[in-house]
């Protein structure tokens, strides 16, 4: 699996744009962790992971 934050930025917002797609059809929930969860269980038949981690800025 790729982490997404090794993922190119460009690439990383096109998944956030087509994750949004999705989920405008699914019920809205306000837990963080279930975000993570749902985005996680969408990325994963793409072979991407993402953790809490990925929603802090990348260190240069």
């Amino acid at each position: 699996m790729t982490p997404f934050r090794d993922i190119a930025p460009a690439e990383q917002a096109r998944l956030r744009e087509a994750y949004a797609d999705e989920m405008a059809r699914q019920t809205n929930t306000c837990s963080m962790d279930e975000k993570i969860a749902r985005f996680n269980a969408w990325l994963e038949p793409q072979g991407i992971s993402f953790s809490e981690d990925d929603l802090r800025p990348k260190s240069r």
